[in-house]
């Protein structure tokens, strides 16, 4: 099995990939921070390939360098807190590029095989109606309907399209809001969750993980 990680630097994806090097034959990662990524490859023996998700290129290249794939995870994200009058346009391109535009890229430009499965990381629609939150709730509730349309679309290939709600885990995009919920999972108690999840016939559409009691 070949498995791609995209956002492997960060709190989720770093987790999953280090779950996937012993799952998998072939593992690869990629993120934005070379540093990061070449010390995570080299940490899990696999593969990585830098690839910035806003420059289509990039992203084209990247899936071209891993070739087809069994498995994909997509990982990445951003978040800001600004209300809507407030923020500019770099801004809200930070978030809604990590979040939807590169998983558009990705859709676009990768190769499967039969039966592969492409897994990304949404949220419950209840979570993101927070003030400030307008470009984060934007792209994850987008997510989920590219992946609606992208389903019917691609189903000829194959390709099983799986949305993975999550509540609250303790990563970096907490630090917006200065503190972490007392409930949230950790990032290694979220991937593990996933991926008890993702192996399972028949193929899930949506995963939806729980919160922690």
């Amino acid at each position: 099995m070949k498995a791609l990680v995209i956002g492997a630097t960060g709190g989720i994806g770093s987790a999953l990939a280090r779950l996937l090097a012993s799952k998998v034959e072939s593992l690869w990662v990629s993120g934005r921070n070379q540093e990061k990524l070449a010390a995570l490859a080299k940490e899990l023996n696999a593969n990585s390939v830098v690839a910035d998700l806003s420059e289509e290129t990039q992203v084209a290249n990247m899936l071209s360098q891993v070739g087809e794939l069994d498995l994909l995870i997509y990982a990445a994200g951003a978040v800001a807190k600004v209300n809507v009058r407030q923020m500019d346009l770099s801004e809200w391109r930070k978030v809604v590029d990590a979040n939807l535009t590169g998983a558009f890229f990705v859709l676009k430009h990768a190769c499967f095989n039969k039966g592969a499965r492409a897994v990304f990381i949404g949220v419950y629609p209840e979570l993101v109606r927070v003030n400030g939150l307008s470009a984060y709730a934007v792209s994850k509730l987008g997510l989920e309907t590219l992946l609606n349309v992208a389903r019917r679309e691609m189903r000829s290939e194959g390709v099983n399209l799986i949305l993975v709600r999550l509540p609250e885990v303790a990563t970096n995009l907490w630090s917006v809001f200065g503190v972490v919920p007392r409930r949230a999972l950790s990032p290694e108690e979220a991937a593990q969750k996933i991926l008890d999840n993702l192996f399972v016939e028949p193929c899930p559409e949506v995963i939806e993980i729980a919160r922690a009691k």
